[in-house]
């Protein structure tokens, strides 16, 4: 008698296999998907499908793929500073480059260093002042804060430089960067770009600007040729001193045509006769608490936002934040994932590790998706940890 076998896996129609697909919001579940046969790998790259999940990148190149999955190593990811969006960032002798660790495409950007940097004023900056910077800056190196990358033609950073936050730009595959040389800068503490424009956005006052960038005609190279503030209400209050509520961390965030800013609170103890930061310690433990705004640009003012929306999930860190679509029901929508103790929270210095949470807009409460999950604080020019983002 001849042997029967049941259908094959791969026999599986397309537009069957797609729906599953649709079901599978982890990034890594997606690619061993794709990895039975060919025919599913078929099935992966047809149809449009919701972006998937964010990653989280630890400190030691472990990578957790959201909703929930078990760890694993990613050993392209060993090594890098720092990432924003999709691109890790890498340093090297003669300069630096940003790669896609989901591709493996690379873009060489110049070193943040003194002699990577030409310094660009306006005419109403006399050309003493900026020689007076350039030779400051031989004695102290400038800090990177945020680098993003805007386009093919156009990377920006937000730099600490001559005890301000300036902003510098620069062409992938150049060998220096642009400074804005101007005399007064604001304390710009995020940076993102939006409908074609890079707009920066300050401290507690959360004001945004929009910088204009122009291109040399000589050179070819893009420099900050304008900042012009086009919102200047701030949208929170901060008490005075007290067992308070204050103000934690701003985020500025593009969103689904909208540019947001969001604000997260935390509670504080206050620490009598200190001063500055020092003057607050953070309780662990307590709840943050978050707020949402719009940049109303037509009313020039921050318009709050109570609702994201079930289909979307904002996922801030202060070097790379990003808006991301869901249509399944394994991740809540409406919420905000953030990273407990990042790289610049300063209120939690004393607390020696981290881990990750998530804020519900509907409730106000926080969870953690990954609770097993915690690692250490990273020390000073050690990498931290993050969120990749990764094309379908």
């Amino acid at each position: 008698m001849a042997e029967t076998t049941g259908p094959l896996w791969s026999d599986i129609p397309l537009d069957l296999a797609g729906k599953i697909l649709r079901h599978l919001p982890a990034h890594v579940d997606r690619l061993r998907f794709a990895a039975v046969c060919p025919q599913w790998r078929a099935a992966a790259r047809r149809g449009r499908l919701p972006p998937p999940m964010p990653m989280l990148l630890l400190p030691d190149a472990t990578v957790y793929s959201l909703p929930g999955s078990k760890p694993f190593q990613f050993p392209d990811c060993a090594g890098y500073t720092d990432a924003c969006g999709n691109w890790l960032v890498f340093s090297c002798d003669h300069g630096c480059f940003l790669m896609d660790p989901f591709s493996n495409a690379t873009v060489t950007i110049p070193a943040l260093s003194c002699d990577r940097i030409r310094y660009v004023g306006d005419p109403a900056v006399d050309e003493a002042y900026i020689e007076s910077m350039e030779m400051d800056a031989l004695m102290v190196e400038p800090k990177s804060r945020k680098l993003v990358f805007c386009s093919p033609h156009l990377v920006a950073a937000i730099v600490l430089l001559w005890g301000a936050t300036r902003i510098a730009v620069c062409q992938p595959g150049a060998t220096w960067w642009s400074v804005s040389a101007e005399s007064r800068c604001p304390g710009f503490v995020d940076m993102a770009f939006h409908q074609g424009k890079l707009y920066a956005l300050t401290g507690m006052d959360t004001l945004l600007f929009a910088i204009d960038v122009s291109m040399d005609h000589n050179t070819g190279h893009p420099w900050v040729s304008q900042m012009l503030q086009v919102i200047n209400n701030p949208p929170l209050f901060i008490p005075g001193p007290d067992p308070l509520t204050i103000l934690k961390m701003t985020y500025l965030v593009e969103a689904r045509g909208a540019l947001l800013v969001v604000l997260r609170k935390m509670q504080c103890q206050y620490a009598a006769g200190a001063t500055g930061l020092a003057a607050f310690e953070a309780v662990a433990g307590e709840q943050n608490e978050f707020e949402v705004f719009e940049a109303n640009f037509v009313q020039s003012q921050w318009t709050k936002v109570t609702i994201l929306g079930d289909d979307q999930i904002l996922f801030v860190r202060r070097r790379c934040s990003r808006s991301v679509s869901v249509c399944h029901d394994e991740v809540p929508g409406d919420s905000i994932f953030f990273l407990e103790n990042e790289d610049e929270d300063l209120l939690w210095s004393k607390v020696a590790s981290s881990s990750c949470s998530v804020y519900s807009m509907k409730d106000g409460k926080v969870s953690t998706p990954l609770p097993t999950v915690s690692w250490k604080r990273g020390r000073r020019n050690t990498p931290f940890a993050t969120w990749l983002f990764p094309q379908n």
